[in-house]
């Protein structure tokens, strides 16, 4: 089985530090095949960032796939966002209303996701109970863009929000073990979840562990690990 991590953070902010190194190694050492890396928030400055990232992925273009992390309020993004995706290599978009301070239903973000959708590239959108992206506001926007796949952050309301948005995809972080083991886990949509560790804040070896307990079938385990961001994401592998 060729396991994905759907969503990791390469690069140094007061947050963070992870080098693409030690990603790999990380990689390796749990046998992950493939991660989307991105950049760290804060923001709404991410040009550096972004080009660490894409040099990430191109030193290791069969292990690492880059995101661009896109913040609307800045003029001349939509240029910048669609040379990251024809001429760069990145492979989808970033959004994170939160950290950079836009409400995601507004039509600031409207010229992005129609670039994403001009070139077949998912849209991930970092949710949550903020008011500027609560899961909800989310489904509305993947309502609006039905062309569009998008990929979101795990919570209590977000597998109801997205119910209803068979373009909507949900990050396993973190993995709802103990709602599969005890049969609460009728509102996940297993071809809608896709494994991610957000490392490192969170554990690349803690999600898998969480994905092994959850007691999944085996065709199940696999959509998750990797089969379901496959669908929606060019990916190279080797």
């Amino acid at each position: 089985m060729k396991v994905i991590d759907g969503h990791v953070f390469v690069g140094k902010t007061i947050y963070m530090n992870q080098s693409p190194e030690a990603v790999i190694s990380n990689m390796d050492r749990l046998g992950v095949e493939a991660s989307v890396i991105i950049a760290p928030p804060p923001g709404p400055f991410y040009k550096d960032a972004n080009r660490f990232v894409r040099e990430a992925a191109r030193k290791y273009p069969r292990r690492l796939a880059a995101l661009y992390r896109a913040s609307p309020h800045l003029e001349g993004e939509a240029e910048r966002v669609k040379a990251a995706l024809t001429e760069q290599g990145f492979v989808g978009v970033q959004l994170d209303p939160t950290n950079d301070g836009y409400g995601i239903n507004g039509s600031i973000v409207n010229p992005l996701i129609s670039l994403a959708n001009e070139h077949g590239a998912p849209v991930y959108i970092h949710s949550g109970d903020s008011i500027f992206c609560p899961p909800e506001y989310v489904a509305d926007v993947a309502a609006r863009f039905e062309d569009v796949n998008f990929v979101t952050t795990m919570s209590s309301r977000a597998p109801r929000a997205a119910q209803a948005c068979m373009n909507l995809y949900l990050m396993t972080h973190p993995f709802p073990t103990l709602a599969f083991q005890s049969g609460h886990a009728k509102d996940f949509d297993i071809d809608r979840l896709i494994f991610a560790s957000e490392s490192p804040i969170g554990s690349l070896e803690v999600e898998i562990r969480g994905v092994e307990l959850a007691g999944l079938d085996p065709t199940a385990r696999e959509k998750v690990l990797g089969g379901n961001l496959r669908r929606i994401m060019i990916l190279r592998q080797g």
